[in-house]
C-alpha cells in the first residue's frame, strides 16, 4: 500500500504513543513482540512490587516506557526510526500522551515519579527529535504532540489542542481550541493545531 501511494507522491501519516500492551491474549500474529521485548529488558516503568506497571485503557493494559532508562530510551528511538520513518516511510504522526505517568511507580534511575511526572512528556518529545535528527530525511517529517512541560517546545515541531467536542462552546469546543492555540502561543507552545470538526462525539 505505502509503494502504491509513493507512486503518486504520498506519504502516510502514522500515530505512535510510548505504552506498549500486551497483545497475546487478542490472538493477534505479531511480527514483533513489543511488550515481550521490553518485559525481557527491563524497558517498562515498574510498580511498588518491582513488577511492570500495567495500566487499564478500555479493553487492554499498556505498560509504559522508562525513559530514564538509556537502553529503554534508545529502544524507542530504534522503534520511531525502523518502524515509523524507515518501513512506515510516514510524512509525519501523531506523537500521543505521555502524561500517564503514576505517582507510585518506580523508575530504573530511582527517581521521584512525582517529580518525573511532568518531565515524561518532555522526554517523549525529545526521544522524537532525536529520532528524527538521526535519519535522513528527518527534517521533512512532521510529528505532533498533545502533552507537553514547559521545556517541550524546544523539541516539539507542532502541538495539537487534543480532542475536543463537536461544538462551538468554550467548554470543550472549537471555542476551547482557540483559547488553547492563544494561551500556549502566549507561553511559548507557539505551533500548535486543532481538529477542525473535532473529534468526541
Amino acid at each position: 500500500m505505502v509503494d502504491e501511494w509513493a507512486e503518486d507522491g504520498v506519504k502516510p501519516f502514522i500515530y505512535i504513543n510510548p505504552y506498549i500492551s500486551d497483545l497475546s491474549d487478542f490472538g493477534v500474529d505479531l511480527r514483533q513482540n513489543q511488550y515481550q521485548i521490553g518485559v525481557e529488558n527491563g524497558y517498562f516503568v515498574k510498580n511498588q512490587d518491582g513488577e511492570v506497571y500495567t495500566i487499564p485503557s478500555i479493553s487492554i493494559k499498556f505498560a509504559m516506557v522508562d525513559f530514564t532508562n538509556p537502553d529503554a530510551y534508545n529502544w524507542m528511538k530504534s522503534i520511531i526510526k525502523e518502524n515509523l520513518v524507515l518501513e512506515g516511510r510516514a510524512g509525519g504522526w501523531m506523537h500521543d500522551f505521555g502524561e500517564y505517568l503514576p505517582f507510585d511507580a518506580v523508575l530504573f534511575d530511582g527517581s521521584d515519579p512525582y517529580v518525573y511526572h511532568n518531565q515524561y512528556p518532555a522526554d517523549w518529545a525529545r526521544v522524537c527529535r532525536e529520532a528524527l535528527d538521526e535519519v535522513e530525511g528527518g527534517e521533512d517529517i512532521v510529528p505532533f504532540n498533545r502533552s507537553g512541560a514547559g521545556t517541550s517546545p524546544k523539541d516539539t515541531r507542532l502541538f495539537w489542542m487534543g480532542d475536543q467536542l463537536v461544538t462551538f462552546d468554550h467548554w470543550d469546543g472549537l471555542h476551547s481550541a482557540m483559547i488553547g492555540l492563544i494561551n500556549g502561543g502566549l507561553s511559548g507552545f507557539t505551533i500548535g493545531h486543532s481538529d477542525i470538526g473535532g473529534y468526541t462525539a
